[in-house]
Parts: C-alpha cells; structure tokens; sequence
C-alpha cells in the first residue's frame, strides 16, 4: 500500500465523477460543495473550526504558494523557509520573484528566536517539520503567532501530512491559535493521492481576496475533478476508513524501519508520523557514498544536503517507508539502506 489510493483507482473515480460534460459555472474558490467538504473534514480530523468562506480549493500546496507568492508580496520581498526544509516551496517562491531566506531548525521545528529579520511572512511545516520530522512545541507556536502579530507578517502553515500521526494526538494548528494573521494549506497527496492534484486553503479575509483577486485577473482556478473525487470520498466514509487502514499499515511499517536500522548501529529521527524517517551521518562525503551504494544496490534515497538552500549544517538520507507495495520489498530496501550506511567513510 502506498500514500492512498492507486492512481489507476482515482483516475476511475475522477471519470466517474466527471461523466456528463465540460464543467459548468466557473468556480474561482472551488466548488461549493468541495469547500464545505473540506471544512467539515477539517472540525473532525484537525480540530479547526472554519467557516466555509475562509476555504479555498487549490491545485495543491506548490500551486498555491505560487499564488500566494504572486497574490500577496511584491518582488523582492523577503520570505523566510525551514532550513533544512521542502525545496519546491523554495522554488515556488523564488519563481514569484520572492527573496527566500533560510530559517534554522532543530529537531523540534522551526527556532521562532532565528527567523531572519525584515521577512514578510514564514513558511513552515510545524506538526512534521519536513524533511527532519519533529512536532513545533506549544511554547514555539505561541511565540511564533506573536511574532508574526509583532511584525505584521504572514505564517504559512503547511499541514501536508498532519493526518498521519501514531504516538499521541496533534498539538492545536496555528490556524486555530491565530486565524489572523496563519493561512493554513492541505492537501490531497499525502492522505489520498497525488494524482487528484487538489488541496485547499484557509485564510482571512485580505488573504483569501488576494487570491481570489488573482484568478479572476488571470483567469484561473483549480481544477474541478480533483475537487468532485475528494467530495465523494469524504462524503461517502471512504477516506475516514482509508486513513484509519494508512495509519495502522504505516505505523507498523515505521517501527519496522527503526527496529531494523537501530539494530544496525543507526541513529534514526522523526517522531512517530508520516512516511519518513531520517538517518544522519557525519559529513557530506558520508552521505554521497551512502546514496551512490544504495542506488547500486536499486534504492533511490535523497541526502540531507538537498534539503538545504545554502550550506548544510548536517548531513544524512531520508528513507521514506510509503512507497514499496508489499513489505517484503521494503525489508530488502532496509538491508540495502543499512548496508550503505555501514559503507560510510
């Protein structure tokens, strides 16, 4: 089982749902039906309690910090991005004509005391930081909403596998912290499929009229497949009943991972959630070795110098455990991973 459900079954879904002609009224905000959807599902699985006017359908989290990148700075602003952290965001935002600075993590999240002066806004991934993996504590959150009050700056929210969590319950959203000044993303890739291409936004008012504002100038808006299949899905049960089986499958195969990697002598971090794991190592000529010997071996792994937009202040792979249909494929995937790592210099 992967990250949801099989492409061949959403492409099936999506011409099911879409039979009967071209699509009908334009719909700049999404459907009507997708947006109440998508507040509904985020009351029961996040806890954030939303009016359905603060919901805006989009292409996914990429597409929509490109409109928000064009929608709300100018060229030249200064936007500040987890580092190490989500390298599309980087580039997404540097397309929009955005400066993007790096803000350092630890493996706690985001350091709120390190974010880079002057920035208009902060892009961040508090209850997974991606790609090291920990939950932002209470503490950071409450101070970040006030620093983004004290500077009058925006916090980008990105929630991209919040559903999948297996030790304990989430810590509250910023969006619910601070409605004002958070605009919180979602998306469809990580707890259906990437395939469908839909995710959504939550903001105030002067966020979601930007953007609104945008798409009418440009003529654009989310597709409205995308939208129709996660309806149904929600609506029918299918995706409470999906996401109770990925987190049963992906919890086993997590401590899987770690077992058979701290058995092999290897550090490995993350919290319990999501589809990853971190195994560092002590330099970048470790981690080259170690990805080239894996790829030998015919498992693709990425570096923790990836992930980084300016020098790296650590090194090691990220394994992800979603991929591998069977779990035989990924117990040999472990025996190569463990071997290449054990081949560092």
């Amino acid at each position: 089982m992967g990250c949801g459900y099989s492409a061949r079954r959403v492409a099936s879904r999506v011409a099911g749902c879409c039979h009967g002609g071209p699509d009908g009224r334009p719909a700049p905000a999404g459907t009507a039906r997708f947006r109440s959807v998508v507040s509904e599902h985020l009351v029961r699985s996040r806890g954030l309690n939303v009016d359905v006017a603060s919901v805006l359908a989009t292409g996914g989290t990429t597409a929509a910090l490109g409109e928000l990148g064009t929608a709300l700075f100018r060229p030249g602003d200064a936007v500040a991005v987890e580092e190490p952290g989500y390298p599309r965001a980087v580039e997404m935002l540097r397309a929009s004509g955005i400066e993007v600075q790096p803000a350092p993590v630890d493996q706690d999240g985001l350091n709120v005391e390190r974010i880079p002066p002057g920035v208009r806004a902060v892009y961040c991934t508090p209850a997974h930081q991606f790609p090291l993996g920990g939950r932002l504590p209470a503490s950071r959150r409450v101070d970040l909403v006030a620093w983004a009050r004290r500077h009058r700056a925006w916090v980008i929210e990105d929630d991209y596998d919040g559903e999948l969590r297996y030790d304990v319950g989430p810590l509250p959203l910023l969006a619910s912290l601070d409605p004002e000044v958070v605009i919180y993303l979602g998306t469809s890739s990580k707890i259906v499929s990437p395939t469908l291409g839909v995710g959504w936004l939550v903001g105030p008012e002067a966020a979601i009229d930007a953007v609104l504002d945008l798409r009418q100038r440009t003529s654009t808006r989310p597709s409205m497949a995308g939208q129709r299949v996660l309806a149904e899905f929600v609506e029918s049960g299918d995706l409470a009943r999906h996401l109770r089986r990925v987190r049963r499958e992906f919890a086993e195969r997590r401590a899987l991972v770690v077992e058979r990697l701290t058995a092999a002598g290897h550090r490995v971090l993350g919290d319990e959630a999501g589809a990853h794991v971190v195994v560092p190592l002590p330099s970048l000529a470790a981690e080259r070795t170690a990805v080239a010997s894996a790829g030998r071996g015919g498992v693709s792994l990425d570096g923790l110098r990836r992930f980084f937009s300016g020098r790296p202040s650590m090194y090691g792979l990220t394994l992800g455990y979603a991929a591998p249909a069977e779990r035989r494929l990924l117990s040999e995937a472990l025996d190569v991973l463990s071997a290449a790592a054990a081949r560092t210099p």
